[in-house]
């Protein structure tokens, strides 16, 4: 199964979708996941460490999950900070996953190679700007894009002031306060 990517504006639901409609839904007889949220001080030690922590040994050199598939979601792909020469380490690391199907083993003094296997990746991620980078098209070209776009206010609009209407008639409010729905909605967007 080929890696796929969420990538929308904040709010869009990209976190939710995976975890509710894909994680959630999975058997766990025959699936487990590992769950990532990269930010600035994401390493790629890190990284590694968590995923290796979560694999078993399968014979020399490769490594698996305990049972049946792992799924990899990582959340907010894009956050790691840029070293000098513009390299983010953690996505280095997925990179070569990607590339070579897995990484060095870093606490070995002999740097074996860890062929990771029945392992996909999931990851979500905002457009760049505001703390998120751009991220190079060497590990983008792995992804399937998935692209999220924001909601328009009107649609927002409909959707949450039917939510409250529904919400204070059930309450049994009276009419002043249904008469809010909109006022609350706009002082919430």
């Amino acid at each position: 199964m080929l890696p796929l990517l969420f990538c929308g504006p904040t709010g869009t639901g990209k976190s939710i979708y995976i975890k509710n409609y894909i994680l959630n839904d999975l058997p766990a007889e025959k699936y487990n996941s590992i769950e990532l949220g990269f930010s600035a001080q994401t390493s790629s030690i890190m990284t590694q460490d968590i995923i290796d922590g979560k694999m078993d040994r399968k014979r020399k050199g490769f490594y698996g999950p305990k049972v049946g598939t792992c799924i990899i979601f990582i959340d907010d792909l894009n956050m790691p900070s840029k070293e000098t020469y513009g390299a983010q380490p953690p996505i280095e690391l997925i990179r070569q996953y990607c590339d070579q199907g897995g990484w060095y083993e870093h606490k070995d003094k002999e740097k074996p190679f860890r062929n990771i296997i029945d392992t996909v990746l999931l990851a979500a991620m905002g457009p760049p700007g505001g703390g998120r980078s751009f991220v190079t098209p060497r590990i983008l070209r792995h992804f399937i894009l998935t692209s999220l776009t924001a909601f328009e206010d009107e649609t927002l609009n409909r959707i949450f002031t039917t939510i409250l209407h529904w919400h204070f008639t059930v309450g049994g409010f009276n009419g002043d306060v249904l008469k809010t729905e909109t006022k609350i909605f706009q002082a919430t967007l």
